[in-house]
């Protein structure tokens, strides 16, 4: 391995995206064992556990201007959420739709602070712009390791 890091971020919905649990999971073990003492790690996530979206909530207008309006359906499974974006786009005059998907897993806030935790980070947790949950997590600095490990 490298030299130890000083900040590693995982901003947007990055952590959603990784395909498992287990996923996510050995990411924060390569990002605890690869942080400098005192480093420092930033995540944000949507958060899909708290307040899963109800029937017509479920539709999301993203952003739309002249040419294009984007809008995505949530479909919630226990795990996961499924996201299906659509894409109205002028063309020529008239609209063409174009559709597509992919999950996201849905990480409940409590259990990143729980895991990163469990690796020896110091962990806040607070909401960031547009819905979003900010984890701030701090590797110990050496001193304060040293000192944990001495008898007065």
């Amino acid at each position: 391995m490298g030299s130890p890091i000083d900040v590693i971020l995982c901003m947007g919905d990055t952590l959603t995206h990784l395909p498992s649990l287990s996923g996510v999971e050995s990411l924060f073990a390569d990002v605890a064992s690869s942080l400098n003492h005192g480093g420092l790690f930033v995540a944000t996530f949507r958060d899909y556990v708290s307040t899963p979206l109800q029937g017509d909530s479920r539709f999301i207008l993203v952003r739309s201007d002249a040419e294009r309006i984007l809008t995505c359906f949530l479909e919630y499974a226990d795990t996961t959420v499924t996201v299906h974006d659509l894409l109205h786009q002028r063309e020529g005059g008239s609209w063409r739709l174009r559709v597509s998907s992919y999950s996201k897993l849905r990480l409940s806030p409590q259990w990143v602070v729980e895991r990163l935790s469990s690796l020896g980070l110091s962990v806040l947790r607070d909401a960031a712009l547009g819905g979003m949950i900010r984890i701030t997590a701090r590797k110990a600095e050496l001193a304060a390791a040293a000192e944990v490990g001495t008898d007065s």
